[in-house]
């Protein structure tokens, strides 16, 4: 019994030992000792096996069953009182929790899993446990607490030599300074994290941290060193067959190529919409229709750009709902393990209500599928900004044209650029950029809506705006405020060692509507004005009078 008792032991470590690089296997391992611990009836093996089988789930990322397998271990483990095992499942519990999005209920489960590690003096557990707490915060926009919590973490695989650990936890802390845009910390905390990781050869972290430091190196224009750390993680991570990791080093290549060679931008963007489809990757999916769509609205090609946009909003409406549906199967999967076996009418009619809200959510599923194959294309707002999009203005314009009770009615069309947006989102990164758009044009919204005007996006930084019955001094005062009124927002970023504010350049082109033969005489009229404005300066206005 007790050398059955050992061997299984040895069979459920070896299972940990290849996790990482072939999770399937110790899965498959893990799965078998489980079978084995079953049939000789020792508890304490049992546990160690589910939580095994856990762990090689989180690394395929099934989610759901991860969560299964370690609440079952969970349960045998406070049966037996191991307080190691206890807090080792609830940090496991708590990853769960973080990728779906569920914060609080994450950083609870740590803080208990916290208590316990401390109580018992298992630095182990307690480096990991301070490491996911500094990813919580970091993922909540709390970069302070989050680095308090990863010097924790960092200073427990100091002490203990733990080479794994500390690269991770640098990795994780160079990535903190990279949001906040200091590149120069970011890059040593990434080279420290490096240099460990190329010491244990540990494939999926070096590739990992190889495409954060080419990230590094391209914001700062060093491209041939980019290019070489972009090349050196994609072949690591397709030796292994790893294609998680490698979607956001083929998003990076794209990036890299945009500029000069568009083929190859789209090449890597197809090959990582391929890669996305096959492992269900649905938040680099709609990262990746969202780029295509913006780029062909760039070309002109206005019917592949509505394409991807149609499939972009699809993703993010799934996206929605199925996050809805993960988090009630989560809730619906503890309180069956919690109250399994008793009696409750109260949790039986939770129970049967969640079950209800989940199939609620995948009928939404199910009726976005359908949807999205009879699209119409009939999709008139821009998703990030919430503005009439190109499509729209066409169509109001057309209308307007088509109106000749309005043939003499003065009219303005501006079109407005955020100057050098590149270098914000070069500094800031491209959620922030995002929200750099938002407000905007939440600025320009509120003033160009008092004077009765629409304002839309295009693409990209660029915006318009249609105003009518407004006369050449009006036009000037509003162009002047909604100037203005953007560069004092305190947008800041940093370009050669100096803090800019985001600014804007507006072209336009003032006059009665029947002096335009159409819609496109206007616009070609205001694009050449905004391009006076940008070669004059920038964070100016050029407006142009038929008058």
């Amino acid at each position: 019994m007790i050398s059955e008792t050992q061997t299984l032991m040895t069979e459920i470590k070896q299972a940990r030992q290849i996790n990482l690089k072939d999770p399937n296997r110790a899965f498959n391992l893990a799965s078998i000792a489980h079978e084995k611990a079953l049939k000789l009836g020792v508890r304490s093996l049992e546990a160690a096996s589910l939580f095994e089988m856990a762990l090689a789930c989180r690394s395929m990322t099934k989610l759901e069953s991860c969560y299964v397998f370690v609440y079952d271990a969970f349960q045998i483990f406070e049966e037996l009182d191991d307080s190691a095992g206890i807090a080792s499942s609830l940090n496991l519990i708590s990853v769960v929790y973080f990728y779906n999005g569920m914060y609080e209920q994450s950083l609870e489960k740590l803080l208990h899993a916290k208590q316990l590690a401390l109580e018992i003096e298992d630095d182990g557990i307690l480096t990991r446990i301070y490491n996911n707490e500094g990813e919580v915060y970091r993922e909540v926009g709390e970069p302070e607490e989050a680095l308090l919590a990863y010097e924790r973490a960092l200073e427990i695989a100091q002490k203990h030599n733990n080479i794994r650990n500390q690269a991770v936890i640098l990795m994780n802390m160079g990535w903190v300074y990279f949001d906040k845009g200091n590149l120069t910390t970011s890059f040593d905390y990434y080279q420290k994290s490096y240099a460990m990781l190329l010491e244990i050869d540990e494939v999926t972290g070096l590739a990992e941290i190889e495409n954060k430091i080419g990230k590094v190196y391209y914001l700062q224009n060093n491209y041939e060193q980019a290019k070489h750390y972009y090349m050196q993680a994609l072949n690591r991570l397709e030796s292994i067959g790893n294609k998680y990791y490698t979607l956001d080093i083929l998003i990076n290549l794209a990036e890299f190529n945009k500029q000069e060679d568009e083929e190859a931008y789209l090449n890597y963007l197809l090959e990582a919409i391929d890669h996305a489809e096959e492992i269900q990757a649905s938040q680099h999916l709609s990262r990746i229709f969202n780029q295509l769509s913006a780029f062909y609205e760039s070309k002109g090609l206005y019917g592949t750009a509505l394409k991807y946009y149609k499939k972009y909003h699809h993703i993010e409406q799934v996206i929605g709902s199925t996050t809805m549906s993960q988090k009630l199967e989560l809730m619906k999967i503890g309180l069956n393990k919690i109250f399994a076996g008793r009696e409750l009418e109260e949790i039986s009619k939770l129970n049967a209500h969640l079950i209800n809200e989940i199939s609620t959510q995948d009928k939404i599923l199910q009726d976005l599928e359908r949807k999205n194959l009879h699209l119409s294309g009939e999709v008139f707002y821009d998703e990030l900004t919430k503005l009439a999009n190109r499509k729209y203005f066409t169509k109001h314009l057309n209308e307007l044209w088509s109106d000749v009770n309005d043939s003499n009615t003065h009219v303005a069309l501006l079109l407005i650029d955020i100057d050098h947006f590149k270098r914000y989102n070069d500094f800031h990164g491209h959620i922030e950029g995002d929200y750099c758009l938002q407000k905007v044009g939440n600025c320009m919204r509120t003033i160009i809506e008092n004077y009765g005007g629409m304002l839309g996006r295009f693409g990209g930084e660029e915006f318009v705006v249609f105003l009518k019955h407004i006369n050449e001094k009006k036009l000037a005062q509003i162009t002047e405020e909604v100037r203005t009124a953007v560069e004092t927002m305190s947008l800041l970023y940093c370009w050669e060692q100096h803090a800019y504010p985001v600014t804007i350049s507006i072209g336009g082109i003032h006059g009665i509507r029947k002096q335009f033969e159409n819609k496109d005489e206007m616009y070609v009229i205001a694009d050449k004005e905004l391009y006076k404005a940008k070669t004059t300066g920038r964070n100016r206005v050029s407006i142009f009078s038929e008058n």
